[in-house]
């Protein structure tokens, strides 16, 4: 295809960004039921507000068909505890399950559903509008394409218990038709837009270069190719440049990018970093920080992609190559201009790959509400020259002079101001000023196989800070277990988030006490906010004025050694 901006005066070919296979084998829908009476139907309520409301309700109206069927609840999380999903798929003749009403619950809730169908059970999903495109390519991506759903109008979280019910009933109907009557063979719409007219080259012409390149950055982002700011063409010059400095095959399959899992070989790897202007010796950073990302544990490596919340990757970058690649570690190494070039030019090609490989596209899998500038992926490197303490990888096990990422998903940013006197006195004032939000919180059972301490903090410290606490005799570990005991909220804001989790169900026994102390005991005592030391991390950062910085966590940090990739 030749793509032109007047008269063709210029003109440049460029390779396509994105995927050409997925890593999912595809499975047909388990064979429908004749009848349901006499048959167990299987509700997996994943533990959103109004879900199990909902399940029950229209059951109940699918009984006034089949008088016979039997009804049983499976109470679960986002992401079935895999024993009772096991559970319900062996005692079940069929399963109906609510709600997919936000990113990862609608994902995790299909992943549920088509284990159902791999094993044989037929299952529908109520879904809410506004999510079947997400559905659709989570069905995909599960290896069920053509996963039996039907839509609700509304989320049901924003709903009264009495208008999830009314929402419901109506399609009662149709998730009977959906368990009994086979359906027409699936439309792939999961995978149409990216397989229609794809290609593995675009040309494009104008009267002079410039014409050219601005006719490429509008045909790729109308593509959805691109981050919405001028792209870096992906010349098949360029491409090839950053693959032969690698030393392996084009096709070699690096990783399977999520949540898409498209086949990130080196090519398409390297595609996707051109268009973000890497240098060939940039691209081991790139796909270190990918398989940090990769290598998140579930149900996090998904959720954290998938959510209707904020969540983004951060990328701290350690060991020799920070200097020889000129990843800016000093002053304001979060920010823009020159010396942050190297820094944004990984963190774009990163999140392009995410974008062109794992379908990290707004409204597609990532069904963030409101959004966040985090998601242009910052890359920052440690000040180890100016740090009183060990590197950050070598807390990691690592050896000072290996190069490494540390990839965490972050939830918010806060800067802490200025914190000045003497050693005590700045981390107590540190200790104060740092939010307490928690997204899942581990006094909830929301998200099954969490470890506690996925909700945490990463502070970066200007070195300034960091020697002063050092000269105080505080190694790191001492600055961290002080935050982890000292960062002390009331209970009155610790349980408020969670009072309709409690009415649920869904609070842990061990913290029932904090629910049950009166409204004055609440606010006037306070409990520490984290449980785990692994929730509180430290990388020194920056130049400078000691103004501290930190950012709120939803995964454990991943890292891993950058090699290189030949």
């Amino acid at each position: 295809m030749t793509i032109e901006a007047g008269v063709d005066q210029a003109a440049f070919e460029v390779v396509n960004p994105t995927a050409d296979k997925l890593d999912s084998a595809e499975t047909s829908l388990a064979p429908r039921l004749d009848t349901l009476n006499g048959k167990v139907l299987g509700l997996l309520s994943n533990s959103k507000p109004n879900a199990e409301i909902a399940l029950q309700a229209v059951a109940e109206k699918i009984k006034e068909t089949y008088p016979d069927l039997k009804i049983r609840l499976y109470p679960g999380s986002i992401r079935f505890e895999p024993g009772l999903l096991r559970r319900a798929i062996e005692e079940s003749d069929a399963l109906v399950g609510a709600t997919a009403d936000c990113g990862a619950c609608t994902s995790w809730l299909i992943h549920d559903g088509a284990q159902a169908e791999k094993a044989g059970v037929p299952q529908v999903t109520i879904v809410a509008r506004g999510f079947e495109r997400d559905t659709d390519t989570s069905a995909k991506v599960f290896g069920v394409p053509g996963l039996q759903y039907v839509v609700v109008p509304r989320v049901f979280t924003a709903l009264t218990p009495e208008q999830a019910t009314e929402q419901t009933l109506p399609v009662a109907d149709d998730i009977i038709k959906a368990l009994t009557q086979t359906p027409a063979a699936p439309a792939d719409t999961a995978g149409q837009e990216d397989d229609e007219e794809r290609q593995e080259t675009y040309t494009f012409g104008g009267q002079d270069p410039v014409a050219a390149v601005e006719a490429f950055n509008e045909f790729y982002l109308q593509k959805d190719f691109g981050d919405g700011l001028p792209l870096h063409p992906p010349t098949r010059a360029k491409v090839e440049a950053i693959i032969e400095a690698q030393g392996l095959p084009r096709d070699e399959l690096i990783l399977t990018v999520p949540p898409l899992h498209g086949h990130g070989t080196l090519e398409r790897i390297a595609v996707n970093a051109a268009m973000a202007g890497c240098r060939p010796e940039e691209l081991p950073v790139v796909v270190a920080a990918l398989k940090a990302i990769h290598a998140c544990p579930p149900p996090m490596n998904l959720s954290v992609l998938m959510s209707t919340g904020a969540f983004a990757p951060v990328i701290l970058v350690n060991g020799p190559l920070v200097k020889k690649l000129g990843i800016n570690s000093g002053r304001s190494p979060l920010g823009p201009g020159l010396n942050n070039r190297v820094n944004i030019r990984i963190g774009r090609a990163v999140a392009l790959t995410l974008r062109n490989l794992g379908a990290w596209i707004p409204g597609r899998m990532d069904l963030d509400t409101i959004g966040t500038v985090r998601k242009n992926i910052q890359v920052f490197g440690e000040n180890e020259d100016e740090s009183p303490w060990e590197p950050y990888q070598v807390g990691q096990g690592l050896r000072p002079d290996d190069s490494t990422v540390t990839v965490v998903h972050t939830v918010g940013e806060w800067d802490l101001g200025s914190n000045h006197g003497p050693a005590d006195r700045r981390i107590r004032s540190i200790a104060a000023r740092t939010p307490t939000l928690t997204q899942v919180g581990f006094m909830t059972s929301t998200l099954a196989g969490l470890e506690g301490n996925e909700d945490g903090l990463f502070y970066l410290l200007p070195p300034e800070t960091a020697r002063k606490f050092a000269d105080a005799g505080l190694s790191k570990d001492a600055v961290k277990r002080f935050l982890l005991h000292n960062i002390r909220p009331r209970i009155w804001d610790v349980v408020a988030p969670f009072i309709d989790f409690r009415e649920r169900g869904l609070v842990r026994p061990e913290w029932e006490w904090m629910f049950r102390l009166t409204p004055e005991e609440q606010r006037t005592q306070t409990i520490q906010a984290f449980n785990d030391p692994a929730a509180i991390n430290i990388a020194v950062a920056g130049h400078g004025t000691p103004k501290e910085f930190v950012f709120g966590t939803m995964t454990t940090p991943i890292t891993v050694k950058i090699t290189a990739l030949a």
